[in-house]
């Protein structure tokens, strides 16, 4: 018997190639880039934690100080009804969508380097001021007891963490830039009527 058959390095040949390309798809700066932190300004930034391989993404807005410390975060995260607590990942069992805000990192971004834009960047103030519009519209969001999705994924319009991150942008009067390769909800306004 044969160990080195053409089926087998036809299988080996391939299998290096699928390989190259996928580490080539999730680990570039065009689809994962890399906010800049700027030291001496605070900044307004869209982050994004990687799921599924680094195929999808749990999109928030962060706010960093003028020494790139996070000061504050900004999740839509599935939320259960009856407990009113939130999870990293729903069901879809009892679920709705809740914007929650964080005095720190829940994914440690600050040690972690996780995939990013720079939205906006000023002093203290311009940046508090339009991180208190995205507080605002947080408020109006969870208002709307909108139910989350299995897993965060609908057949038709996804309303989960990163339409969340497009809305709370949009109020603040930012672009919401795209970060990553499936982003269900990614442009979906909640606010929207």
């Amino acid at each position: 018997m044969k160990l080195f058959t053409l089926r087998f390095i036809k299988d080996l040949v391939l299998s290096f190639v699928f390989i190259v390309l996928y580490y080539v798809l999730t680990h570039n700066s065009i689809t994962y880039p890399t906010p800049r932190i700027y030291n001496g300004v605070w900044s307004i930034e869209k982050l994004q934690y990687p799921l599924v391989m680094r195929l999808a993404g749990h999109n928030y807005l962060a706010l960093r100080n003028d020494k790139g410390e996070i000061v504050s975060e900004l999740h839509g995260l599935a939320t259960d009804e009856v407990t009113n607590t939130w999870k990293y990942i729903g069901t879809g069992n009892n679920e709705y969508l809740k914007v929650w805000e964080f005095d720190t990192s829940i994914f440690d971004a600050t040690k972690n380097v996780l995939p990013g834009v720079v939205l906006s960047t000023g002093d203290e103030m311009i940046m508090r001021t339009l991180w208190g519009k995205g507080v605002l519209c947080k408020e109006k969001i969870n208002e709307k007891n909108i139910p989350y999705p299995a897993f965060g994924i609908s057949m038709y319009e996804t309303k989960n963490s990163n339409a969340v991150a497009y809305t709370l942008s949009k109020c603040m009067g930012l672009e919401s830039k795209h970060i990553g390769i499936i982003v269900p909800g990614e442009e979906t306004d909640l606010l929207e009527e």
